[in-house]
């Protein structure tokens, strides 16, 4: 196996064997190597203690923060890495951590409790590649399997089934039956995890190349968590613009859409009311108000999964306004003053996004999604007048004329709407004769 791992990584194995003691780097870092990827961190095990591992580095260069589990940060040589004792793991009574922590001095004793054999491989300068799990021909056929017995891995930590969806989104891996059928039946034990790392395992598996294959293959897994998603499975969208169930168009506009992380939770959450809002009239079967139901339902699972709060209301803000698309100069002047235009790019991408997870790509979406960008390049180019700090007038001039308080946000709004129909020109004298004529 061709490496090229940091100075500071051979430093480190170099330091621990000098002292006598086994080195390897383990999991993702050599998983990611295997796959031609640079690793954005690195793990080292051995059987160093912990104390041990401190002595040798020097306490001032170490972070002994995860010691209870046997693990040190280490800096050393303009680097870091994670120094973990080889140990295995008894008794995970809450479906996530281990009562009890027993280090191991067999590195295959180690390997034997990792979650999959694509993270059960270690790698160091004298031995080459450890891989007594075939991890690496997993890889090569991309093929995601469980270390041992799935059932017991996913029994002992319930996380690891998300990592696996996860995994399968980012790499490609395809769970082999058995880790497939004890993902699906463990899923239950979710629950008893922590919000917060049920939201970064979600965020980090939305940005995979495969994410809509996952989606359409495991939504009884996140609805563990959403089950908002439950009623939207099966659902017909009973209507001539969708070939597809409300969740397969929710899981392509996701796959679609580019990899941005606010765009991509928007369209998860796009049409999530869909089957809530779902009627029939004299016109047939509609899903009016279902943009704002989404939004407000997304506001609900987003609070659950303990999302910060600038995400969460940008997302809801996106989802509520999805659905309608400004044909004219001064809704689209509007709309870019209320969400700015890095907020409006973000737009643009969810309406194609969606537009192309329809049947035949929506060809009139199409149309005024193009008027819309187009309207708004004008907009920019000509850096007309979108919200109130770009009027030519301000409060001090308001005040100057006699006005306060809730008048002067009032009247700044009056002129601000009146810039944006061309019923008044931006310039400080006409508009300080508009507000004249007011009769406020």
């Amino acid at each position: 196996m061709d490496v090229n791992f940091p100075d500071f990584i051979y430093a480190m194995l170099q330091k621990l064997s000098m002292h006598n003691f086994q080195a390897y780097l383990v999991g993702g870092c050599v998983r990611d190597v295997v796959l031609g990827m640079k690793p954005h961190d690195y793990d080292i095990t051995t059987n160093a203690k912990p104390q041990e591992i401190i002595e040798i580095f020097g306490s001032e260069n170490c972070s002994a923060y995860g010691r209870a589990f046997g693990t040190v940060g280490v800096y050393y040589h303009n680097g870091f890495a994670e120094i973990t004792t080889y140990r295995t793991e008894t008794d995970y009574t809450d479906y996530r951590h281990p009562n009890q922590v027993y280090f191991a001095n067999d590195i295959l004793e180690d390997l034997a409790r990792r979650d999959f054999t694509c993270n059960a491989m270690a790698w160091n300068p004298e031995t080459g590649l450890l891989d007594v799990y075939h991890g690496k021909q997993d890889l090569e056929n991309h093929v995601l399997r469980c270390v041992g017995v799935p059932s017991a891995r996913f029994r002992e930590d319930a996380l690891r089934i998300l990592r696996g969806m996860r995994f399968s989104a980012k790499l490609n891996l395809k769970p082999e039956i058995l880790t497939h059928s004890a993902m699906l039946a463990g899923a239950f034990r979710l629950k008893y995890i922590s919000a917060e790392r049920i939201f970064s395992e979600l965020c980090n598996m939305l940005m995979g190349d495969n994410i809509t294959e996952i989606l359409l293959t495991y939504p009884e897994i996140l609805a563990v968590w959403i089950p908002e998603i439950y009623p939207c499975i099966a659902f017909s969208q009973h209507s001539k613009h969708h070939d597809f169930t409300v969740w397969e168009h929710i899981a392509r506009a996701v796959g679609n859409a580019p990899k941005n992380l606010t765009v991509r939770m928007t369209m998860l959450f796009h049409d999530i009311a869909k089957p809530v809002c779902y009627q029939v009239d004299s016109k047939g079967g509609h899903f009016k108000t279902h943009a704002l139901k989404s939004s407000v339902m997304a506001n609900d699972i987003l609070l659950r999964l303990k999302s910060d709060n600038y995400f969460r209301k940008q997302v809801c803000r996106l989802i509520a306004l999805h659905r309608d698309i400004p044909d004219t100069m001064p809704q689209v002047r509007k709309l870019i003053g209320n969400i700015g235009y890095e907020e409006f790019a973000l737009f643009l991408q969810i309406l194609e996004s969606d537009r192309i997870s329809k049947l035949n790509h929506a060809p009139e979406s199409n149309r005024k999604i193009k008027k819309l960008s187009e309207l708004a390049e004008i907009c920019k180019n000509q850096n007309l007048c979108c919200c109130i700090k770009d009027l030519e007038i301000n409060g001090n001039d308001l005040l100057k004329l006699g006005f306060y308080g809730k008048q002067i946000k009032l009247i700044l709004n009056l002129a601000l709407e009146a810039v944006i129909s061309e019923k008044c020109v931006n310039t400080k004298q006409e508009l300080l004769s508009f507000v004249k004529n007011l009769h406020i």
